[in-house]
């Protein structure tokens, strides 16, 4: 089997209002909205949004490729059934190379085509993965990918890919994933900050921060990808929130974890 992840790029956290409130969302969603109606061409649910965009590539036929609406009855151990449910998907391996991909356009605060000053969060899961891959992509910028007996890997701008200390036990337990964007916007050195932790809660398994080339990469949408996969794999709770201004996480003690300031 060759080693081709499908990346992913994805973001976790928490936005806090200058206040020290939580702030409203700018954009939510979650599987608990699509009991009953969901599937390849699902309805566009949640708030702030756009539509799903969801692809089924070579599953006509065996393996067979698609989604369906996981649930706690189902006793798999996705950790990332937040209300009882999660959007469950499946690509079955050769022959025939199946791959599902979900995705959705962000449109949060009227439109915008980047999450500046904002944080993207997303859970995951698997029920295993001893083979095939999987991958959340935020845009063009960023691409996280696990393949099936290999390590993590994270990519930003297209570069190469660096390996990020998560393990499949605890992609399997269910990993919230965030990234936070900071100006300044169309530069070769916005800002950004990447959180995994575990979904159930707790200190973040990886960390890491930089700058990236927003004037060429973009921060738009999401999507997550199922390929040639040897069991189901999860996601739920896609949220976009505002990033507090930093003298509130000084005020609460956070510090700069998902404020990164522009280098000098």
């Amino acid at each position: 089997m060759t080693s081709t992840i499908v990346r992913l790029a994805v973001a976790l956290a928490t936005g806090l209002s200058a206040s020290g409130a939580f702030a409203a969302g700018l954009a939510s969603d979650t599987a608990a909205n699509y009991v009953g109606v969901w599937s390849a061409t699902p309805a566009n649910l949640g708030s702030g949004f756009d539509v799903w965009n969801n692809q089924t590539i070579n599953g006509n036929n065996p393996p067979y490729v698609g989604t369906y609406m996981d649930q706690t009855s189902y006793n798999n151990s996705d950790g990332v059934l937040a209300g009882g449910y999660a959007w469950g998907t499946y690509a079955n391996g050769a022959p025939g190379n199946g791959e599902f991909i979900l995705s959705r356009l962000f449109t949060a605060s009227g439109g915008t085509a980047s999450l500046l000053n904002q944080t993207f969060s997303i859970g995951i899961g698997s029920k295993g993965l001893s083979s095939g891959s999987i991958g959340l992509s935020i845009g063009t910028a960023f691409s996280l990918g696990y393949a099936g007996g290999g390590p993590d890997t994270l990519s930003v701008d297209g570069g190469p890919a660096s390996v990020v200390p998560v393990t499949f036990a605890q992609l399997n337990a269910g990993l919230l994933v965030a990234l936070t964007v900071t100006g300044p916007l169309n530069s070769t050195s916005e800002g950004y900050a990447l959180s995994m932790s575990p979904f159930a809660g707790g200190a973040p398994l990886y960390t890491t921060s930089g700058t990236f080339d927003s004037s060429a990469y973009n921060t738009s949408s999401f999507s997550f990808a199922t390929l040639n996969t040897s069991a189901d794999q999860f996601a739920n709770n896609p949220t976009i929130v505002l990033v507090p201004e930093p003298s509130t996480w000084a005020l609460l003690g956070w510090g700069t974890l998902l404020v990164v300031r522009r280098r000098k």
